[in-house]
């Protein structure tokens, strides 16, 4: 198999399992009603924990992976990338926005108060904190990954990168 054909085989594999979680999430007792009588615990929110564990694990396992391949792969390279496009400059710029999207967010998320559940679990203000910082992060990340999609649908950057001949 081509390394193509993995890569789409896995991507549709991740979809796939996700819309079925998340289907399964909101299908089945959703409206489960709390001890109290008054908050919603919907039967199979440990399904979506489960989930997103499986997906953060897996993700940093083929960063991981990637990080350490493309090290063995390029340690002899000296010369210009075959595609022209600028690698560590791509990397730079990627940890650049991941450590401003994180700053951006701590900020945003500072001076949250503990929060405190139904059943009497408390969780500490610095915590939240942390958890609003992620979000945030997220949030701008997935805007910033849209936005290099769309770039790249266009074909500017590889038309660029090009040589004339």
């Amino acid at each position: 198999m081509k390394l193509e054909k993995i890569s789409k085989l896995a991507l549709y594999s991740c979809i796939g399992l996700g819309v079925v979680c998340f289907a399964l999430f909101f299908l089945v007792d959703y409206n489960n009603m709390d001890f109290d009588g008054v908050h919603v615990s919907p039967a199979l929110t440990n399904v979506i924990l489960i989930l997103m564990y499986l997906l953060l694990f897996v993700t940093a396992g083929l960063t991981i992976w990637s990080l350490i391949r493309g090290a063995m792969i390029n340690s002899g390279n000296t010369g210009p990338s075959p595609t022209g496009i600028a690698g560590g400059r791509v990397a730079l710029i990627t940890w650049s926005i991941v450590i401003v999207a994180l700053i951006i967010g701590l900020v945003l998320g500072l001076g949250e108060e503990p929060y405190t559940t139904n059943s009497g679990v408390t969780t500490s203000g610095g915590m939240v904190t942390v958890v609003d910082m992620w979000i945030w992060t997220i949030y701008i990340l997935s805007v910033v990954a849209i936005a290099a999609v769309v770039v790249s649908m266009t074909g500017y950057l590889s038309k660029s990168a090009t040589p004339k001949a």
